[in-house]
């Protein structure tokens, strides 16, 4: 996917480190955007499962010293790649989710005892990493690389529109946002609850007029959405962006916000939030969100508000709305989050890849050294 790029390309920077990817780039990003060397790694699909046979060439690929496996218990090829890795003296290293929103037991038990088939699993974030030590894994073979996307894109694009403030003034003009600003980013689908937030936006217009509401996204509920805009009377306050993709055409809508709201499960869109220095209200039905939510602090850099509840999350839009003060300092607390040596970053990403791929070498006496080729595959 193509906000693998930056993760990939500052992997492949790592001194000591060769890189090289297998996949299925019919569905990823050009085998050419990449940095370094690449095998096409075609998937089939059968039924509940699939197959890679990227996976297993892999671990028998010459000169390879560690390979990081997609830790995906539908895979039908992972146990022989395993294998084919231990029977050639590569290290392993399993990494994904860790576990599924909605995991059945036989489905947790199944992927734990494929966990201790490898040298290593590498997980999403510290939450999950705990999880995975509690059903059984040893401590000292779990690490965590929290999943990120690339900030410096958003950044970028933020400073270019805030260096000219007269633009982005004149851009609050042409699209009529001449109050505080609620924005959604994200697919609009079923699961993701958006006529839920223009219900709630009927409430908080009657006590705030002149606010908007900003949707950035398209799917199978447009049509539900628009008719939950006419319903609630709430037209005139309502902007449809469309699916915008390009982090410049993001960048006004964003730094014209006062914050993000997201009333269905949310992954990335809330790092995508944090780098504007958004604070975020989604719902506090946990078992509905990606493992990127842990770094929502409730009053800190968001909010939770009661699931399903059109009421309440118009409750908690006007407190933040209403409280400047606050909300600066969780905007603060948002960028902050995502930004800086101890933010949830690719920097920080790269460094949890670094050290399970370290420590899988290790054990099978191998390491890496700054100046010589110490090859992995994936």
């Amino acid at each position: 996917m193509p906000y693998r790029q930056p993760l990939v390309a500052t992997l492949a920077a790592v001194p000591g480190l060769s890189l090289s990817v297998w996949a299925d780039f019919s569905k990823a990003v050009p085998e050419s955007a990449l940095p370094c060397a690449t095998h096409q790694a075609p998937t089939a699909t059968l039924g509940p499962f699939c197959w890679q046979t990227g996976s297993i060439r892999a671990a028998k690929a010459t000169g390879a010293g560690v390979v990081v496996l997609s830790w995906n218990s539908r895979s039908l090829d992972l146990s022989f790649a395993l294998r084919a890795a231990r029977h050639r003296g590569v290290g392993t290293i399993l990494w994904g989710h860790g576990f599924g929103k909605r995991s059945p037991w036989f489905g947790d038990r199944t992927r734990i005892r494929t966990a201790r088939r490898a040298d290593a699993v590498l997980v999403y974030g510290p939450s999950m990493r705990h999880r995975v030590i509690e059903m059984g894994i040893p401590a000292e073979r779990v690490f965590a690389a929290p999943n990120a996307i690339d900030q410096a894109a958003i950044s970028e694009a933020a400073r270019g529109w805030q260096s000219r403030p007269e633009d982005l003034a004149a851009f609050r003009r042409e699209q009529r946002l001449d109050g505080p600003v609620i924005l959604y980013l994200s697919r609009l689908e079923p699961d993701k609850h958006p006529s839920l937030l223009v219900e709630a936006l009927a409430t908080v217009a009657r006590a705030s007029p002149d606010v908007t509401l900003v949707l950035i996204g398209d799917g199978s509920a447009r049509a539900e959405v628009e008719a939950a805009v006419d319903r609630c009377g709430v037209r005139e306050r309502v902007r449809f962006a469309g699916a915008v993709y390009e982090e410049d055409r993001i960048a006004p809508w964003a730094l014209s916000a006062s914050l993000l709201v997201h009333p269905g499960g949310i992954g990335l869109s809330l790092m995508h939030a944090f780098g504007y220095g958004l604070p975020v209200l989604t719902t506090d039905r946990m078992t509905l969100h990606g493992p990127e939510v842990e770094i929502l602090e409730e009053g800190r850099n968001g909010r939770f508000f009661r699931h399903g509840n059109a009421d309440d999350l118009a409750a908690r839009i006007l407190g933040l709305l209403g409280d400047d003060e606050r909300r600066r300092a969780m905007s603060a607390a948002a960028l902050a989050t995502v930004t800086g040596p101890n933010g949830r970053n690719i920097e920080a990403m790269v460094a949890g890849f670094v050290e399970a791929i370290d420590f899988a070498a290790a054990r099978h006496g191998r390491r890496r050294e700054v100046g010589t080729e110490a090859p992995s595959g994936r």
